[in-house]
């Protein structure tokens, strides 16, 4: 198994951080990405892979911390980035979920998004994608780095390879990601939906599956990932408490439940995917 998106930097791990790195390993788990979201988590998670074998890391600005990227601390990522063993640029992308009322300005998130996305092309690294409430945007600017129709790249390898990370979308918006050559990830909460009963215009009560059913069974088995994005989302049977690394393999199983696999298939599948991706 390969937690494709961990945040063992932050102060949740401060005090057992080794013993939830080693129970992982334990638990069979193969690789972590540990995931920067600012100048300080990022040069953290760098820190994390130099020490630890089988830990990689991701260097990037969140869109909550869009305000802090300038000239300078562009010019700080870029020097961390070429850093042994960080594998993408995120987690970086768009979240318009709170009013730019409150602080988050949506031109300031789309300004310090295309940034990054110019970053990982010059250096050749993936990416990993943070969305929320803003795909029509997202998917508008990814497709500035999508090789043209008279393009001699055209239907292969496109400009920008990486994951929608937690992907909690519509299968529409997961399907135009696919189609840009993109990964889908899946975290814990994909084990919180149950399905609901509703009722037809005659009043007949049937069940119908929340939509992120659809987009686990819909996403081809070689195009997803499987992440805790621990220390938030733990899975149902640990819903509430700390998530960690540990924990992916409840992921697995549920992608397993609803494609009607395996879960060592499911493992195994999703595992090859993050070395592909990552490089790793």
């Amino acid at each position: 198994m390969i937690d494709s998106h961990a945040h063992l930097d932050f102060k949740e791990f401060d005090k057992d951080r080794e013993g939830v790195i080693k129970r992982f390993f334990a638990d069979g788990g193969e690789k972590i990405i540990n995931i920067g979201c600012d100048l300080a988590s990022s040069e953290r998670s760098v820190e994390l892979a130099q020490k630890h074998e089988n830990i990689f890391a991701s260097v990037g600005i969140h869109p909550h911390d869009a305000e802090i990227l300038n000239e300078e601390s562009l010019k700080k990522l870029e020097e961390l980035v070429i850093k042994t063993k960080v594998v993408a640029v995120g987690e970086i992308g768009l979240d318009f979920f709170r009013p730019e009322s409150s602080g988050f300005s949506q031109e300031k998130q789309i300004d310090a998004f295309k940034s990054q996305l110019e970053l990982a092309k010059n250096h050749k690294k993936p990416i990993i994608i943070h969305c929320r409430e803003a795909y029509v945007d997202l998917l508008e600017i990814l497709k500035n780095y999508q090789p043209k129709d008279d393009d001699p790249r055209a239907h292969k390898t496109p400009v920008l390879q990486g994951v929608a990370h937690c992907f909690l979308g519509s299968w529409p918006i997961a399907e135009e990601l696919l189609k840009m050559g993109f990964y889908i990830g899946f975290t814990g909460a994909i084990t919180y939906p149950k399905k609901r009963v509703t009722k037809d215009p005659l009043g007949m009560n049937f069940n119908t599956e929340p939509e992120i059913f659809k987009v686990v069974k819909n996403t081809p088995l070689d195009r997803i990932l499987i992440e805790t994005d621990c220390p938030f989302l733990a899975p149902a049977p640990k819903r509430g408490s700390r998530n960690e690394p540990a924990f992916v393999k409840y992921v697995a199983a549920k992608i397993a439940e609803l494609k009607s696999i395996s879960v060592e298939e499911a493992e195994k599948a999703t595992s090859e995917n993050a070395r592909k991706l990552f490089g790793i």
